[in-house]
């Protein structure tokens, strides 16, 4: 049964467009919970292959590489399979994403456990064989859980753009699946950082249980969503469309392009400071004079749930383009100024830096995916004619994907130049204190606040979405996909 359309108000016009039930609404934000959870502890793959099992530098600069490379040529692959695959279910409907969120999960979270579990043999040997054996685990263990990534989220991403046309019902559905980030990032992310920032025996084991947990947790989000998103299938294209081809139409919309570029500006950000962070609050804060982590944390947790909801006032009043130029905007300036704060020793003045850059980051997490959404419609309302959600989830990553591997590499080679390196069983500032300092406060604000003002400024000038456009498009794709509907609906008939 198709969902009925009803009139609803959309950036001040009607347009036929359908409301999302909040049954679905529910359990597609439920399933962002997995993805988070893995991805925040990968975030802490280096506290715990360089700072724990002491993989040296060297060796986790090739794995990037090689990893970049698999990034790159991978997703456009998946991506494009998706978007053409026909899956008839029992119900006899027609499905791209589903099936690959049902049957992939299982696999999802069986390739993020194996990250975490090495032969503990390997563990503090700098000889030859011993790093060459560590350097494979840790390359491969990330090979398969890259491509279960892409082609687990690549279905679940290309889900919300085909839920509704409504911009606000995106943002709507953005907004509970931030809300369920939340817990998942406290868990998956602040809870390794403090079981890694000064790693033990005993905080590893911890640490791998928790891994265990939330890897099995990880397959029940994706089945809820298996069976309560309703898929459109008026949507899927009558004929495939080969990889090489779907990539020449992608590059004719302009929006994708610039999409590229923020979508890897974004990505780096958030994975250079989780990567960075327990080394920061390790090596930078904990050797500051009174320093209280309760009362560092509160101004930037605040700062969080406040800048939430004026991100999503913001959406209301003007365009999602004003509304990333904020978030861009702001956070540049939070990571500069908390580089130069950071230099005077003082962890208060580091806080009042962290809480702007906290204070901005909703701004990404609410409106990044509905405005690749805007990049979809666009491409169907301009470019291709077709609603081409799995082959964007698959080559939007084209930037972002290289620039993890990036943010990856990065913090250990700065770490290593300023002479934090790993000394018989543990990280040594083997410079001194104040080196291995410096180049974490170089790693932590600089550099991210330097690639955000590079976006900002990039994003600003090229991309075309304004507002009066979007109102255009979305008025002109009511029309359109109503027309798509019916299509389908005779063809069922017949």
């Amino acid at each position: 049964m198709i969902r009925g359309y009803i009139i609803v108000e959309n950036q001040g016009f009607n347009n036929e467009s359908d409301l999302i039930p909040l049954k679905e609404k529910l359990s597609y934000s439920f399933a962002n919970m997995p993805g988070t959870f893995f991805g925040s502890m990968m975030g802490v793959i280096q506290s715990f292959y360089y700072a724990w099992m002491g993989l040296q530098w060297m060796w986790i600069t090739i794995a990037q590489i090689i990893y970049a490379i698999w990034n790159v040529v991978n997703d456009p692959i998946f991506g494009n399979r998706i978007n053409n695959t026909k899956f008839v279910n029992k119900k006899g409907e027609l499905q791209r994403y589903i099936p690959y969120i049902k049957y992939g999960a299982p696999i999802f979270s069986l390739a993020f456990a194996f990250v975490f579990f090495p032969p503990d043999t390997l563990r503090g040997k700098s000889d030859f064989s011993f790093q060459f054996w560590l350097f494979v685990w840790y390359l491969v263990s990330q090979l398969a859980y890259d491509t279960m990534f892409t082609i687990v989220l690549c279905a679940w991403v290309a889900l919300l753009p085909q839920m509704s046309l409504n911009q606000r019902e995106r943002e709507k559905t953005q907004l509970l699946s931030s809300i369920f980030v939340f817990p998942a990032i406290i868990i998956g992310f602040a809870l390794p950082v403090a079981l890694l920032s000064n790693p033990t025996p005993n905080s590893i084991f911890i640490f791998q249980v928790l891994v265990i947990i939330i890897a099995i947790f990880g397959v029940i989000p994706y089945w809820v969503v298996s069976k309560y998103v309703y898929e459109r299938p008026e949507f899927n294209p009558e004929e495939s469309v080969g990889i090489f081809k779907s990539l020449k139409l992608a590059f004719k919309n302009r929006s994708y392009i610039v999409y590229l570029i923020y979508d890897g500006v974004s990505v780096f950000i958030i994975n250079i400071n989780m990567v960075t962070l327990p080394f920061f609050l390790y090596w930078v804060l904990e050797n500051s004079p009174g320093f209280n982590a309760l009362l560092f944390w509160i101004g930037p947790i605040i700062s969080l749930i406040i800048g939430t909801v004026l991100s999503l006032k913001i959406a209301e009043k003007a365009s999602t383009k004003f509304a990333i130029t904020f978030y861009l905007s702001l956070i540049s300036i939070g990571f500069l100024l908390s580089f130069l704060l950071a230099l005077t020793g003082n962890w208060i003045l580091v806080s009042i830096g962290f809480c702007i850059v906290f204070f901005a980051y909703p701004g990404d997490f609410i409106h990044h995916n509905p405005m690749r959404a805007d990049t979809i419609d666009y491409d169907q309302w301009k470019v291709s004619g077709e609603r081409r959600e799995g082959l964007y989830a698959g080559i939007g990553p084209l930037i972002s994907k290289p620039m993890i591997s990036v943010a990856l590499a990065v913090p250990p080679i700065i770490m290593t130049a300023y002479g934090l390196t790993y000394v018989k069983d543990s990280l040594q500032p083997t410079m001194g204190l104040e080196m291995a300092q410096l180049g974490l406060i170089i790693s932590m604000g600089l550099i991210p606040g330097i690639v955000a003002l590079i976006g900002l400024i990039i994003w600003v000038l090229f991309y075309p979405l304004k507002k009066d456009l979007v109102i255009e498009m979305k008025m002109e794709l009511a029309k359109i996909n109503e027309e798509m509907k019916k299509k389908y609906q005779e063809k069922q008939k017949a």
